[in-house]
C-alpha cells in the first residue's frame, strides 16, 4: 500500500473545512454564523453550448461551496430534452461539484435543459436562492477524440520556480472530475524518485489545479528541487474518452517563493465602455495566472443596481471569463468587482493597478451578431526574408474564444484553426498560444523553417468570437488576405531574442548603490534588490509599499548583481542597430537602436513600439550616453508589444521627469533617477544608485 494518498479537492474544499469547524464551534447553531446561499459557479457543457456530442457521459455543475450531499438527487438536479422530456439518469456529489450522468447516449440535434432546484442546500441549511438553469445543443456525431493538454505552468523545462506556487494543467475540454483518482495528477521529486509528493488536485471544467500538502494544510516544494509531473494516460473528458498516453513535463524550483501579488491588467468590456452587446461574457485579465479555486460568486461579482448577475465562470491563462445565465438586460448599466479574496498560484491576494476595480460599462439594445475576422498578420501577406525562427501571428478585430484557437501536435487538420502549410500542403507541426489583452493569436512552429520556402498561414472559421451564441470567423471579411503566404529568408536569419534575465526577473528594482526613496508613497509590485550597497531610505510603509521582498547583500542579491552583469554583456554584444538618438515621434518596428550619445524622449513625445502583430517582437535600444525621458512621456505598445520584450541598455544614467510612463527593462551603469510619478512596467536595475520619488512599478505579465 502506499503511505500518501492523493486527496480529491475541488473548488470549495477547505470552505467546508471552514464551515464545519464553525458548526462544532456553535454546537449546531447558524444564527450568527454563515447566511448566503450557494451559488453554481460552473457548468459543463456551459450555456448555450451547440455542437455538444451525443457521447457527453456527465453533465456537471460546480458549487460555490460544499452542499449538504443528501440535497443533490435525481429531484433537485434534472436534465430534460426538447420540449420537457425527463431524462433519466443517475446524480452523484464529490467535493463541490454534482454531476448527473445519462442513462443513454444524448440524442442528435437536441436542445437540453439542465437545473438545479432550490431544494439544494448548503452544509448549515442555507438553500439557492433560486432555480439555477442552463441549456446546451447536441451535435449530430459522437466524440471521439481524446482530450489534449494545451498548457501547462510552470513550463517544461522551467527553472527557478517558487516552491510555494500550485501546479495547473489545461485541457483542451473539460475533464471527467470521475476520472481524476489518486494516480490522474502525480507529482514526484529528483530527491525521492517514485514516491509521489503529497498534494490534492482540485478541477475546475478544463483545469487542474495540483496544491501540495493535504486537504487541510498547504506545503511548500523543496527549494532547488527537480520535479517530475505526470498527466494519466486515464483521465477522461466528459464524453468518456481518456487521454490515451501520459503526459510528463518537468521543471525546477529556485531557492525563493513567490511574495509578488497579481493585479489587474485588462478588462473586457472596458471600463465606461458603453453600447456592450447584451450576449458578452465578462472578462478579467490578471498580471499572472490566479488560484482557480478563488473565482467564485462573492469574489469576482456582476451586479446592476446593486442586485449580482447569476452566471458560471471558466479559468484560462490569466484570464476568468464570467458567462452570465442568461442575456444581460438592454440599456443598463452594470458594475464588475472583483476582490482582493482572488489570489496568485502562489497565494499572494490581488493588490490595485492603474485598471480600474471595479469598473462599469453599460450596455446597448441588440446582441451581438457580427462575425470576427483577421485584421492584421506578421508576417504579413507577401513578406519575404522572414526568419527561420519566426512566430505567425494573426490579430482578431474582437475578442475571441480562446478554446477555438487549437492547433496542437497530433490536432486532425479538420479540427485545427490555424495552419501553418508547406509549399507541398503539408502541415507544419507546432503549437498556438492567444493574448486575450492584444487579441493576437501566435503559432510557434515545433522546428525552425526552411529557408526559401514559401509558406501559407490560414485562421479557419472554426474560431469564434465570445458572444453568447459564439459568431463564427469571416475568413472573407477583413482589410487583410486570410489565408496569406510568406517566405523564408535564404540566409537562415535568426529573429532577435529576448535578453536573458535569469534571477532578474522577478526584481523590480535592484540597485547596486542603494535605494533612495525621497517621497511616497511609492509602489513596487515585486521584489527589491540591494547590493553590495544596502543603504534603503524611506523604504517602509508607507513611504514604499511592496508586494515582494527586499533583499539587502544576500544571496539572492549578490546572484541578481551578477545576472545584471551577464544581462548587459548579452545586449552590449548584440550586432548595433540602426542610430538614434531622437526618440519622439517615432513608430519603431522590432529590432535593435543604438546611439553613440545620448537618446531622447522629450516632453509630452510619444514613442510607438509597433510589433506588427508579432507578440513575440523584441527591442533593444543601446545607448552609449544617458537616457532621459520628459515630463508626460509615453512608450506605448501596439500591435501585439509586450513590454517583457523591450530592453534599454545604458552605459550612463537614465533620468526621467514627471509622470512618464514607461515600459520595458530599464538598466543602467551609472544610475537611474525618477521624478516624481513615474510608472514603469517593466524593471529598473543599476549598477548605481537609483533614486525614485511616487513612483509605481509592476512587472510586465510573462
Amino acid at each position: 500500500m502506499r503511505d500518501r494518498k492523493l486527496h480529491f479537492r475541488t473548488i470549495g474544499n477547505w470552505l467546508a473545512l471552514v464551515l464545519l469547524a464553525t458548526l462544532v464551534s456553535a454546537c449546531g447553531e447558524n444564527q450568527t454564523g454563515d447566511v448566503t446561499p450557494p451559488t453554481v459557479i460552473a457548468t459543463s457543457p456551459i450555456n448555450t453550448q451547440t455542437g455538444v456530442p451525443v457521447s457527453t457521459t456527465a453533465v456537471t455543475a460546480t458549487f460555490s461551496e460544499a452542499i449538504n450531499p443528501s440535497t443533490i438527487n435525481g429531484t433537485s438536479f434534472l436534465l430534460t430534452a426538447g420540449e420537457g422530456g425527463a431524462v433519466v439518469g443517475t446524480v452523484t456529489y464529490s467535493g463541490v461539484v454534482a454531476t448527473f450522468t445519462p442513462g443513454a447516449a444524448l440524442a442528435p440535434n437536441t436542445t437540453y435543459t439542465a437545473t438545479i432546484t432550490t431544494a439544494v442546500r448548503d452544509l448549515v441549511d442555507n438553500a439557492l436562492a433560486s432555480n439555477f438553469v442552463w441549456q446546451f445543443t447536441t451535435g449530430g456525431l459522437p466524440d471521439t477524440t481524446p482530450p489534449q493538454v494545451s498548457e501547462v505552468n510552470p513550463l517544461n523545462g522551467a527553472t527557478d520556480v517558487p516552491g510555494n506556487r500550485r501546479l495547473l494543467a489545461t485541457f483542451s475540454e473539460a475533464i471527467d472530475p470521475a476520472s481524476i483518482g489518486d494516480t490522474g495528477f502525480t507529482v514526484t521529486s529528483g530527491e525521492a524518485p517514485g514516491a509521489p509528493v503529497a498534494g490534492t488536485v482540485s478541477v475546475s471544467g478544463s483545469v487542474l489545479t495540483f496544491t501540495p500538502g493535504t486537504a487541510t494544510t498547504v506545503s511548500t516544494l523543496t527549494s532547488n528541487t527537480d520535479y517530475t509531473v505526470t498527466l494519466s494516460r486515464n483521465l477522461k473528458d466528459l464524453a468518456g474518452n481518456p487521454l490515451g498516453t501520459d503526459f510528463v513535463w518537468t521543471f525546477r524550483t529556485g531557492s525563493t517563493g513567490d511574495a509578488t501579488s497579481p493585479i489587474l491588467v485588462l478588462t473586457d468590456p472596458f471600463n465606461s465602455e458603453t453600447g456592450t452587446a447584451t450576449n458578452t461574457p465578462i472578462t478579467a485579465t490578471f498580471s499572472e495566472p490566479v488560484n482557480p479555486e478563488t473565482i467564485t460568486a462573492s469574489s469576482f461579482t456582476v451586479a446592476t443596481n446593486g442586485t449580482a448577475v447569476a452566471g458560471t465562470f471558466t479559468v484560462s491563462g490569466r484570464s476568468v471569463t464570467f458567462v452570465p445565465s442568461v442575456p444581460l438586460a438592454a440599456s443598463t448599466t452594470y458594475t464588475v468587482t472583483v476582490s482582493n479574496t482572488v489570489t496568485d498560484l502562489a497565494g499572494n491576494p490581488l493588490v490595485g493597478s492603474d485598471v480600474a476595480n471595479p469598473w462599469t460599462f453599460t450596455t446597448g439594445l441588440a446582441q451581438d451578431v457580427t462575425p470576427p475576422f483577421v485584421n492584421l498578420t506578421s508576417p504579413p501577406n507577401g513578406a519575404t526574408n522572414v526568419c527561420i525562427n519566426s512566430t505567425i501571428n494573426a490579430r482578431f478585430n474582437e475578442s475571441v474564444a480562446t478554446d477555438t484557437v487549437v492547433s496542437m501536435v497530433g490536432t486532425p487538420i479538420e479540427e485545427t484553426s490555424f495552419i501553418i502549410r508547406d509549399p507541398n500542403g503539408v502541415q507544419v507541426p507546432g503549437t498556438v498560444t492567444y493574448n486575450g489583452t492584444t487579441r493576437i493569436a501566435t503559432f510557434r512552429q515545433a522546428q525552425n523553417f526552411v529557408a526559401g520556402l514559401i509558406y501559407t498561414a490560414t485562421v479557419t472559421s472554426r474560431v469564434t468570437d465570445r458572444a453568447i451564441p459564439p459568431n463564427f470567423l469571416d475568413m472573407n471579411a477583413g482589410p487583410v488576405p486570410n489565408p496569406w503566404t510568406f517566405q523564408i529568408g535564404l540566409t537562415n536569419t535568426v529573429c532577435q531574442l529576448p535578453v536573458p534575465l535569469r534571477s532578474l526577473s522577478s526584481f523590480g528594482i535592484f540597485a547596486g548603490g542603494g535605494l533612495t526613496n525621497t517621497a511616497g508613497p511609492t509602489t513596487i509590485n515585486a521584489d527589491i534588490g540591494l547590493s553590495p550597497i544596502t543603504t534603503c531610505d524611506l523604504c517602509d510603509a508607507p513611504d514604499l509599499v511592496r508586494t515582494g521582498n527586499l533583499y539587502k547583500d544576500t544571496d539572492e542579491a549578490k546572484l541578481a548583481s551578477e545576472d545584471l552583469g551577464r544581462a548587459f554583456t548579452d545586449a552590449e554584444g548584440r550586432p548595433r542597430g540602426r542610430e538614434t538618438t531622437q526618440l519622439t515621434g517615432q513608430a519603431l518596428e522590432p529590432g535593435v537602436y543604438s546611439s553613440a550619445g545620448s537618446m531622447t524622449l522629450d516632453t509630452n513625445g510619444i514613442l510607438t513600439l509597433d510589433a506588427l502583430g508579432d507578440s513575440s517582437a523584441v527591442w533593444i535600444f543601446q545607448v552609449d550616453g544617458n537616457l532621459q525621458f520628459g515630463e508626460d512621456s509615453r512608450v506605448v505598445l501596439a500591435n501585439g508589444a509586450q513590454a517583457a520584450n523591450v530592453f534599454w541598455v545604458v552605459q550612463g544614467t537614465i533620468t526621467t521627469d514627471n509622470s512618464a510612463r514607461i515600459g520595458g527593462t530599464l538598466m543602467a551603469r551609472t544610475g537611474i533617477n525618477f521624478a516624481n510619478d513615474a510608472k514603469v512596467v517593466g524593471r529598473v536595475l543599476t549598477f548605481g544608485s537609483a533614486r525614485i520619488r511616487r513612483a509605481t512599478i509592476n512587472l510586465p505579465a510573462p
